[in-house]
């Protein structure tokens, strides 16, 4: 995931500025990505973090997630890792993960510690819309760990559901472990190794297909190619559907949409902010066709009764544009893949007729 935020708050500076409000989709403060989560000012009991209620074994070390709570604000820890830069940093409850390019701070995961099933960082509420496209789901896939926040949100609230998470980055397991209290359980299982070459490698078939593997400058290019989202689609069970973090307001978004578009019949989007040429989004891809939104309604508030989701799924359906045309694009294959020049070019907004 990356969220882009300002310097201003201080992360990977010896000397944090104090975090404050600020609106707009891009460059937003922490409490503005938190859609109204209140920032704990003062002491945090450790209690807290025992209410769990009737959610499933915890799927982190309380422990960890304790001392990470006494620890002062501002720089946490600098990881250098095979693959990434890391910078951890606190502010108040909030434990961030990011990389930095330049002069810039790009936030992968956000953690509330003393709140475990908090989604700080909107676009992985969003996540959650892939549930609505399978029939059942007992088995997920997720490419890209971070600090665990999307596996460990969906595990404690289905308890019968097994995960598997695929991280290529060593380092990004053990920061997640050593500072963010990430756990193994018999449910959830972290696997060290590339996503595609894990699909590639492994038979099994997925009811949910999650991706949201980046790096500094963004996604890998081998998993935005035709041939890896055929590949996901081979992994598919039947009815199966795949969700996809992707980021909007440049020609790799549309490229992206164009080439999974070649490849599902069923593309829809879920955008984090109101003009969908801008925002970052969740793309759902599946190879049935696209369900109607009474049907995608009835599954929702179903889950929704039975799994208690902090935040509720028939809220998400309202968000779905079906089939949504973002413009011309270039098909993106192992061939021709220029992720990174396209994620530079910024879409011009569409004229109103």
């Amino acid at each position: 995931m990356k969220l882009r935020l300002p310097q201003s708050i201080g992360i990977g500076h010896s000397r944090p500025a104090p975090v404050r409000p600020q609106s707009g989709a891009r460059g937003a403060t922490l409490p503005r990505i938190a859609h109204g989560v209140a920032v704990v000012a003062g002491a945090i009991t450790i209690g807290l973090l025992a209410l769990t209620g009737s959610r499933a074994d915890s799927l982190f070390d309380e422990s960890v997630r304790a001392e990470m709570l006494k620890h002062r604000d501002g720089p946490v820890a600098h990881v250098e890792t095979e693959y990434n830069d890391l910078f951890i940093a606190k502010h108040n409850s909030f434990l961030v993960m990011s990389t930095r390019y330049r002069a810039e701070s790009n936030i992968h995961s956000i953690v509330n510690l003393s709140d475990p099933d908090d989604m700080p960082a909107v676009y992985t509420r969003i996540m959650s819309a892939g549930l609505l496209y399978p029939e059942t789901t007992g088995r997920v896939l997720m490419i890209g760990l971070g600090a665990g926040s999307v596996s460990t949100y969906l595990a404690r609230a289905m308890p019968e559901v097994r995960i598997d998470v695929v991280e290529i980055d060593p380092g990004v397991i053990a920061t997640a472990k050593k500072y963010f209290g990430v756990q193994e359980s018999d449910r959830l299982r972290i696997i060290e190794g590339d996503g595609r070459v894990y699909l590639n490698r492994h038979k099994e078939l997925y009811d949910l297909i999650l991706v949201d593997a980046y790096r500094e400058l963004g996604v890998p290019f081998h998993l935005l190619t035709k041939e890896f989202y055929a590949l996901v689609k081979e992994r598919l069970a039947p009815g199966g559907a795949m969700a996809a973090n992707i980021a909007g307001g440049t020609k790799l978004y549309v490229s992206t949409l164009v080439t999974l578009r070649a490849v599902f019949s069923t593309v829809d989007v879920y955008p984090e902010f109101e003009a969908a040429h801008e925002a970052q989004l969740i793309a759902v891809a599946a190879a049935t066709p696209a369900p109607g939104t009474e049907t995608l309604m009835h599954r929702a508030e179903a889950l929704q009764a039975r799994y208690r989701f902090r935040y509720p799924l028939p809220g998400l359906v309202k968000k779905r544009i079906a089939n949504y045309n973002a413009g011309t694009g270039e098909l993106l294959t192992d061939d021709f893949s220029p992720v990174n020049l396209y994620e530079t070019v910024p879409l011009r907004p569409r004229k109103r007729q």
